[in-house]
């Protein structure tokens, strides 16, 4: 059953900002805004997440709503459930709200066009957040730069501890329905890994496409492990089947979520000793796996919770009249045991700072909102 949207009432913010998001055309920076520099209020959210069945997804609404508050807004978050059909219906739902600004985290790739089409008939602004809609700007990861800064500290790991080719099956886990602007990450952690690991054959990102399951000419895998702990699980026992008794096992997915399900498949194979797996996301559940020193070795952190106070600036920055780049991207890192606590507040995932911004991004500090936050290394 669908469930309604969650509610979430917080005080007012980025109104009128939103209205002039660059993503949508229609918009224009004279259009009237309830922005008076870095003051927000008034402005009202529609916020569509993935699916509520990822905690990661939660997390971030959640902060989002916080982030809003601490500027004065009002947030509705919708839950898109995993599917086309909901995303459609809830893009409906959203333009009937008439909110000042639509936030979408599409749960599938095939239906942004519908749903982008559907915001620009209305003529409401719109940021869609790691998979592109078209009409709305754009926030994500630099999936590649951070998939390969991951690949190198990972292949680092694997010869610390004698892992090649010979001995070692990589297994990646795609979520196909988000398509390649999020799958990227694992065909370049893979094509990256391929060039440092020894005797990996080198590979292109672009040589793995969303059917491929073998990798070609070695005996690695790519697997649709989707973006939960139970499609994780699953997808990881079916791998598991295929995986020589002997050999060790690289996984590298989309989401802390799903590393969490790939890797109790691998503890109810008894194959944890022979293991190291890689998040995505830095969420709690996954710092605590890291931190324990098991087979959880890195963790790819792009700060996924903190993306609301980057879409706050983002409008600011519309209104001011800057035109955003084709991505703007949010600090990134790659987390291990060395560094964790650098980041974050020992035994938590509470952020102590973030990196600093990576430069297509630095035209939001012009805004002053993020300061505001003074969680970015170099502002507040």
């Amino acid at each position: 059953m669908k469930q309604p949207p969650r509610v979430v009432a917080v005080l007012a913010t980025l109104a009128a900002a939103a209205m002039l998001l660059a993503g949508c055309a229609a918009q224009s920076a004279s259009t009237s805004s309830g922005i008076k520099g870095t003051s927000l209020k008034g402005v009202k959210f529609a916020f569509a997440i993935p699916t509520s069945a990822g905690s990661v997804y939660v997390a971030q609404s959640d902060q989002f709503v916080k982030q809003a508050k601490k500027l004065g807004a009002t947030v509705t978050v919708y839950d898109n459930n995993g599917d086309a059909a909901t995303m459609l219906s809830n893009a409906q739902l959203m333009v009937a709200a008439k909110p000042d600004v639509i936030v979408e985290y599409p749960s599938a790739a095939d239906a942004t066009d519908r749903v982008g089409q559907t915001f620009s008939t209305a003529g409401i602004p719109c940021i869609a957040l790691n998979v592109p809609v078209k009409g709305c700007s754009f926030f994500n990861f630099d999936q590649v730069a951070l998939a390969e800064m991951g690949a190198e500290a990972m292949a680092a790991k694997m010869k610390a501890k004698g892992w090649t080719a010979d001995n070692t099956s990589v297994v990646i886990g795609q979520a196909s329905t988000l398509g390649e602007s999020v799958n990227i990450a694992v065909t370049s952690f893979y094509a990256k890994l391929s060039t440092l690991a020894t005797g990996m054959k080198a590979t292109k990102s672009s040589a793995i496409t969303p059917t491929t399951t073998s990798i070609p000419g070695t005996k690695d895998l790519q697997a649709d492990m989707g973006l939960t702990v139970d499609s994780g699980y699953s997808s990881m026992q079916t791998a598991l089947q295929t995986i020589p008794a002997g050999n060790n096992i690289v996984v590298y997915t989309v989401s802390d979520d799903t590393t969490i399900g790939a890797l109790r498949a691998i503890d109810a194979a008894g194959r944890t000793n022979s293991a190291m797996v890689s998040g995505y996301g830095g969420t709690e559940p996954g710092f605590e796996k890291l931190r324990a020193g098991g087979p959880w070795v890195t963790d790819q952190v792009g700060f996924f919770p903190y993306w609301g106070e980057f879409v706050l600036a983002m409008a600011v920055a519309v209104h001011d009249g800057v035109k955003t780049p084709a991505l703007t991207a949010p600090p990134q890192v790659v987390i291990t045991t060395d560094n964790i606590d650098t980041y974050f507040t020992p035994g938590t995932a509470d952020l102590i700072k973030m990196p600093a911004l990576p430069k297509e991004s630095e035209y939001l500090v012009k805004t002053g909102i993020l300061q505001k936050f003074g969680n970015v290394e170099g502002l507040g």
